[in-house]
């Protein structure tokens, strides 16, 4: 098919509205109106003879099309921001924003505390981190980096090993002078555990035990890890969380490990990305992390 000229003029507004689902944040992104935005999709559609998204008045969402166009255009609008991007920045200090998708534990309890030196070694660098607790289209949702146990299967991303997660049985002294330490992994099924549902399927997750079979009982569940941490520092039973959440109250001694002959091996938090050839904003904080838990774990 033959593409009128002017067709990239009006992929900007097309590759914003499918990252935002929202005409008036594309519009704020690119700093337009938002009918400017709805116009120039209006144009591109009829250009290409297809119709790119299904509109309602409070969001729009790609169609199949639309999802097609945006999984071939993406990646090579990418390339092409990344090249220009670095050919101007290489006699300048790195700039820009780094748009960063990671998991909340993770950036809460092992990433904030690094930003502050960050943002005062990069001043012209701005940081917009993303939480989220599920495997992001990188290159589709336009996020420049993201940080995670799962990557996207997208084969195209670079992955770096960035940090080994522990997964691991903690409650408090209290507790277990009171209701006994488990000794094997059945002795839980006497025990009130601190379940962890999952927001995303309403079910609680199983523990990474060798026993995985076991239907864990406890009369608190909750779909967010921290609140699982106060409910374990208040002595309400035995949570499974990761490390970072626990390592500073086993040290002061307001939690105790449970069954840690039994704990799982650690999985791999990964730095994933779209390309080698990064911009200079985003290689700044790619080589930070690096650079600072490798100093970590030697």
């Amino acid at each position: 098919m033959s593409l009128p000229l002017d067709v990239h003029r009006l992929l900007p507004a097309f590759l914003s509205a499918a990252q935002t689902q929202n005409f008036s944040a594309a519009a704020r992104q690119l700093g337009v109106t938002p009918a400017a935005i709805s116009k120039n999709i209006r144009v591109l559609e009829e250009k290409l003879a297809l119709r790119l998204f299904q509109r309602n008045t409070h969001s729009v969402v790609l169609t199949n099309e639309g999802r097609a166009l945006l999984d071939q255009v993406a990646p090579l609008w990418q390339a092409l921001s990344t090249t220009l991007e670095t050919a101007v920045g290489a006699q300048q200090p790195p700039s820009g924003t780094v748009r960063v998708s990671m998991i909340p534990g993770f950036g809460r309890q092992m990433l904030m505390p690094l930003i502050p030196e960050f943002l005062q070694r990069y001043p012209l660098i701005d940081l917009d981190l993303s939480l989220d607790a599920r495997v992001v289209n990188l290159v589709g949702e336009g996020f420049d980096v993201g940080i995670g146990s799962q990557v996207d299967p997208d084969s195209r991303l670079v992955a770096r090993p960035l940090y080994p997660m522990q997964m691991l049985l903690a409650a408090t002294p209290g507790y277990l002078a009171q209701h006994g330490t488990p000794q094997v992994p059945e002795d839980l099924l006497q025990h009130e555990c601190l379940l962890h549902r999952n927001p995303a399927t309403g079910r609680n997750v199983k523990w990474p035990l060798p026993h995985e079979t076991l239907e864990l009982r406890g009369r608190l569940a909750a779909s967010n890890p921290e609140m699982l941490l106060d409910a374990a520092l208040a002595g309400l039973g035995i949570a499974c969380l990761s490390r970072w959440y626990v390592q500073k109250y086993f040290e002061q001694g307001q939690l105790q490990a449970v069954l840690q002959d039994y704990w799982p091996k650690p999985t791999q938090i990964w730095l994933y990305y779209a390309s080698a050839d990064l911009p200079p904003r985003v290689r700044a904080w790619v080589d930070f992390l690096l650079a600072h838990f490798r100093h970590g774990l030697e």
